[in-house]
């Protein structure tokens, strides 16, 4: 039996839900929403709502495995960073499509990135990672510049600083620092919220590159360009542009980048999104 139900993973505070709801209900589709926090009518309708403990991996999935056998699913959305991993080990344990644990991984933390990625072969800048707890003068002395310092767990260009000279590192370094002391970002990144990535700054004009990937094949969905000039020393999200004013030749090597590095990482299923030089 075929079963058209799917559940979405989605942390409360999610601006996304009404989108991926009435996405579903165009497709005619069953859906059920996890989320971090219970419900108003979760007690009222049984079976059309969960909730986990998104932190607490084992113990999601143990609840998840046991809610499908009453409940039988056909696939896991993740609606953001915080729920990747939970997607691809509940449909791992429920024998659906998805990408492999550590492939996520790797898409999440910058750090593991970067390592896959230059092992690979994979045009990626230099970076090396710090604690915020090393001697941020030594590091600053040594450093090449200019460079970019960011947090490794933190998505939408939060904390990503640019530095040209030791001064402006080590106030970037001191910032970034107080970002991850937060006691939400350390209870959300734990481990990962101790750590700061330093990399080679490269300039050049910026785009985002949005696909799918299925049984490990990318489908280009569009090319976006960014206009305004990324230079730094902050990295605020800007307007999106497309199609893309770059040439044929161009965009079909952005597009080839971005399949060898889903390849190196191991994605296979699934939308992606690079942002490329």
């Amino acid at each position: 039996m075929t079963y058209n139900r799917i559940l979405l993973l989605i942390p409360t505070i999610s601006y996304r839900a009404t989108d991926f709801l009435t996405a579903a209900y165009k497709l005619g589709v069953d859906v059920i929403v996890a989320s971090n926090e219970k419900q108003t009518l979760e007690d009222i309708v049984p079976g059309h709502t969960l909730t986990l403990d998104f932190q607490n991996l084992h113990e999601s999935l143990d609840k998840v495995v046991f809610f499908a056998q009453e409940h039988p699913l056909s696939a896991v959305v993740s609606t953001d960073e915080d729920t990747v991993i939970l997607a691809a080990m509940i449909s791992e344990a429920l024998g659906l499509p998805h990408n492999p644990i550590f492939a996520t991984e790797t898409a999440k933390y910058k750090d593991q990135l970067r390592e896959v990625l230059t092992k690979a072969g994979v045009p990626t800048p230099m970076a090396h990672c710090f604690s915020i707890t090393d001697n941020v003068e030594g590091i600053a002395r040594e450093a090449t510049y200019p460079c970019v310092l960011k947090p490794i767990h933190l998505s939408a260009s939060r904390g990503v600083i640019r530095a040209n000279t030791v001064e402006e590192f080590k106030n970037g370094f001191s910032r970034i620092a107080k970002i991850l002391s937060d006691p939400e970002v350390k209870r959300l990144g734990r481990k990962h919220a101790q750590k700061i990535l330093v990399e080679s700054f490269i300039a050049g004009e910026e785009v985002a590159l949005e696909g799918l990937i299925q049984n490990g094949r990318l489908t280009v969905l569009a090319l976006f360009d960014k206009p305004d000039p990324l230079n730094g020393p902050f990295f605020e999200e800007t307007i999106y542009v497309t199609p893309s004013r770059l040439s044929p030749i161009v965009q079909e090597k952005i597009a080839a980048c971005t399949e060898q590095a889903c390849v190196a990482i191991g994605l296979k299923e699934g939308p992606i999104c690079r942002t490329s030089y």
